[in-house]
């Protein structure tokens, strides 16, 4: 059996070639290789590791054939061994069919794969149940953004254009509003404001059933007022489209159902979003809490990554930095890091926090050179444009666990030498902070007031602008 299989009811349009992933592209007899080369390319992926749609063949039939139409080379599997570099970097679009479940029947070399191409500036589309049951596979939950709760059956409902998305060609000329029937999901959460995220279209609940006996009967619960049913997500490198329709037929093969999703598809495979620089944010909690202000400032202009987990000091840098450069594909441009404020913290012997000044620090000094040293090296390695933060004040007071306030310029001054023997650029958040510490800091705490870890995330920012910027008069 070929690993990538046009439907089997194609028999009546013999046109459509079967094609094998064993087969390279210039195989195809009879078809202008020029023309081939221009279209965009779909993989469909339809396998499921819940419950499965019966609809999910003649949706990929009317995949291939609508595509067709559309100019779009339009391929469909359900294997995972399809889900490998040298097959994904065949196509632009990742085309999720109803396909729920997916930790199930997707190995972790396949999920990492389709993370790291999905990173190198690729799309991934999703319809209607793509994002049920997912919880098993973090990565595609966060770039979806919420999971499944219920739904409703086949009903018409009221439809509401976000009035910022009015222009995006997949809604485009629909008004503010229109009416429309198909099967509507409920969702675990909106998305609304999650970053990245832009609403497309929501629906209006008043206007039908928003769930059915059979999930009324499970405690399945309405979204209420904010209810989108079409968003997009730009993160981790690429583009991601997600529609609920596609539960059926019925509900794409509409003049709406075919502009939305088809143009869905080319707005994820926008080739503008692989020129996005990267960036990748190392740090302890105080750049997490920075974090945050620098993505959504940088939206946009480029792909912003950072481990979920707290960097903490050297001593974990050293032994996850190569880990943490290969984040989400890896490939970064500038990596702005800090490490310090865990080195001069005070630890007693079993590695635990201390409150007591006599403990020795996490990093002496004399580690602390070694080590951070060894991260530089490591990003230098890498190609990317390391940037170094100096870490920010501890406050006079009794701080858990101790640190002692003068340490900090301590640390600061041996990463400072480190970064001028490499030529390195620094961002100063020491000096920013000590400037107005009184009104950004938390009262005899080493964190900041969400004010405070805004005011850091924008000159963080500028600091990144500035990177990027040089390292692109350095290319040219």
């Amino acid at each position: 059996m070929p690993c990538f299989w046009r439907y089997f009811c194609l028999s009546l349009t013999c046109f459509l070639v079967l094609r094998c992933t064993t087969i390279p592209v210039d195989a195809h007899e009879g078809n202008d290789e020029s023309k081939i080369d221009a279209q965009l390319r779909v993989l469909v992926y339809s396998d499921t590791g819940d419950y499965r749609h019966p609809e999910i063949p003649a949706i990929n039939r009317w995949l291939v054939l609508e595509g067709d139409k559309q100019g779009m080379e339009i391929d469909v599997t359900e294997h995972h061994r399809d889900l490998k570099p040298e097959v994904l970097d065949r196509y632009d679009v990742l085309l999720l069919n109803n396909a729920n479940g997916l930790s199930d029947v997707l190995p972790v070399a396949s999920r990492k794969a389709v993370e790291e191409w999905f990173a190198r500036g690729h799309g991934i589309v999703g319809l209607h149940a793509a994002l049920v049951r997912q919880q098993k596979w973090p990565w595609l939950l966060d770039l979806g953004g919420c999971d499944f709760d219920s739904d409703s059956t086949f009903q018409k409902a009221r439809v509401i254009v976000d009035p910022a998305a009015k222009d995006h060609p997949s809604v485009k000329g629909y008004g503010p509003e229109f009416w429309y029937t198909a099967d509507w999901s409920n969702h675990t959460q909106s998305v609304t404001g999650r970053p990245g995220v832009k609403v497309l279209l929501r629906v209006d609940e008043s206007t039908y059933e928003p769930v059915r006996e059979f999930f009324q009967k499970l405690g399945g619960k309405p979204m209420g007022k904010d209810h989108p049913i079409a968003w997009t997500t730009e993160k981790h490198g690429g583009r991601f489209f997600y529609t609920e329709l596609g539960h059926d037929v019925r509900s794409l093969d509409t003049q709406f159902g075919r502009q939305h999703l088809f143009e869905g598809i080319r707005w994820a495979a926008d080739a503008d979003t692989r020129r996005l620089p990267r960036v990748l944010m190392l740090g302890d909690s105080i750049s997490m809490g920075y974090h945050p202000a620098v993505v959504s400032a940088l939206e946009g202009e480029a792909v912003v990554v950072r481990p979920e987990e707290n960097c903490e000091g050297t001593t974990k840098g050293m032994a996850q930095i190569d880990k943490w450069l290969q984040l989400e594909g890896g490939d970064f441009d500038v990596v702005h890091f800090n490490f310090g404020l865990h080195d001069l913290k005070r630890v007693q012997a079993d590695g635990g926090a201390s409150d007591d000044p006599s403990d020795p620090s996490q990093a002496d000094l004399k580690t602390y050179t070694r080590q951070l040293h060894r991260i530089v090296e490591s990003i230098l390695a890498s190609g990317a444009t390391p940037l170094f933060a100096t870490t920010t004040p501890v406050p006079e007071g009794k701080v858990r666990p101790h640190r002692d306030p003068a340490d900090v310029d301590r640390y600061n001054q041996i990463g400072r030498q480190i970064m001028q023997k490499h030529q390195i650029a620094i961002d100063d958040l020491n000096a920013f902070a000590a400037s107005r510490l009184a009104d950004i800091q938390r009262p005899v705490n080493v964190h900041f007031t969400p004010e405070g870890s805004k005011a850091l995330g924008d000159k963080v920012t500028e600091s990144i602008r500035g990177a990027l910027d040089q390292r692109t008069k350095t290319a040219h």
